[in-house]
């Protein structure tokens, strides 16, 4: 199985939302039938896009792009697993924005992996050279089931530049990951990710799909990654 997940980040309210889905269903690519398509949403749009996802029935599976390390209780604003768990089947946890911006540890991103394995979502974990080995100790160190999860290696270097690394080096850290993950997990690649150059990382040897940002955003783009790739 090949899987593709797009990340919308901090973009499109409801109604956008919306509208891009009914572009990309107007678009008709071409779905493999082993090929996923994930795709992670904001929290707002979440439910609504799922209701249109439904009426549509295109085979896109929702996600969310974040999730509290908290349990439910008096925690003010917080989204926990326990929440997203009738409304996603995926999650991303530890993007290096967040740890960039939200000053987010391996330790958090460990806290919210087993709080979503708790509630039958996926964790999809970002990971990166810094801090690769520290992030997968801190899961072994929460007694996590890492072949439940999803790993993504995204150098910070390559995110949103235009300017992905090479798939072969990019190959060589997914390998490492394997290694430190007893080759019980679908690998990722994430970083400038586009319609011209996704087929030259799922064809690699350790590396089973891409996480897609910017061209995410825009249906014909996105169309086009998942066609590239079916």
């Amino acid at each position: 199985m090949k899987y593709v997940i797009g990340n919308w980040k901090s973009n499109q309210n409801i109604t956008e939302s919306l509208i891009w889905l009914d572009g990309i269903s107007a678009l008709r690519p071409k779905f493999s039938p082993d090929l996923t398509v994930i795709l992670c949403l904001p929290f707002t749009d979440i439910a609504a896009f799922n209701q249109r996802l439904s009426d549509i029935g295109l085979p896109i599976i929702t996600g969310s792009q974040n999730v509290s390390h908290l349990p439910p209780g008096k925690h003010t604003g917080e989204i926990t697993a326990n929440m997203l768990c009738e409304l996603v089947s995926y999650c991303i946890v530890g993007h290096s924005e967040r740890r960039r911006d939200f000053k987010e540890t391996s330790e958090v991103v460990a806290q919210k992996t087993r709080l979503l394995l708790e509630n039958s979502i996926t964790p999809i974990v970002c990971l990166d050279l810094p801090y690769l080995d520290e992030q997968i100790k801190a899961l072994f160190n929460l007694d996590i089931d890492v072949s439940r999860c999803f790993f993504v290696y995204e150098p910070i270097s390559a995110i949103g530049t235009g300017k992905p690394v090479d798939p072969v080096d990019a190959n060589h850290v997914a390998g490492q990951i394997a290694f430190l993950t007893d080759n019980t997990a679908p690998i990722l690649y994430g970083g400038s990710v586009s319609q011209d150059n996704a087929s030259s990382f799922v064809t690699q040897s350790k590396i089973d799909g891409v996480l897609v940002g910017t061209d995410s955003l825009e249906p014909t783009l996105f169309a086009g990654i998942i066609s590239s790739l079916s």
